[in-house]
């Protein structure tokens, strides 16, 4: 009676000490981690950094996404007379068992006009669309200057 009772209790208590990853977005062979945005203010557009990982047999096409019921546009950075610009891609395929690092000055999903500030600290969600799939994200937003994801808080 008392190992059914323990056993019992094992297996209640399991999920409260399973470890949950609210910053890696996967479905069927595809994974978005480590998503952050530099903070923004209200009316400026958003860069939002990741990596996106196909473990799929298949390549997947990553699209774009969805913020606060916004598109997010896959851009790709560049040099032109202007000086620097992001220009909207159609997609960007990632050939199975691969990985894309979204990084600044490089590519990123971007979110025109953000309709609030983005402060250091908080957090939100978006989407990414990537293979079919849309993968709901948790988005970590560092100081204005940053450039690169923090591990504080976490390791993988």
């Amino acid at each position: 009676m008392r190992a059914c009772l323990l056993s019992l209790l094992l297996i209640t208590a399991a999920p409260a000490f399973a470890q949950t990853h609210d910053h890696v977005a996967e479905a069927e062979g595809l994974r978005v981690v480590h998503v952050w945005t530099p903070a923004t203010a209200k009316g400026s557009d958003a860069l939002f950094y990741m990596e996106v990982e196909n473990t799929s047999a298949a390549e997947a096409m990553l699209t774009g996404g969805e913020a606060e019921g916004a598109e997010l546009e896959l851009v790709g950075f560049s040099y032109g007379a202007a000086g620097e610009a992001w220009t909207v891609l159609p997609g960007l395929p990632i050939p199975a068992g691969a990985e894309v690092d979204l990084e600044p000055k490089v590519l990123a999903l971007r979110w025109s006009s953000v309709p609030m500030d983005l402060v250091p600290g908080a957090e939100l969600e978006i989407e990414v669309e990537v293979g079919g799939q849309h993968l709901h994200a948790h988005v970590e937003i560092g100081a204005a200057g940053d450039t690169g994801h923090s591990h504080a808080g976490h390791n993988h």
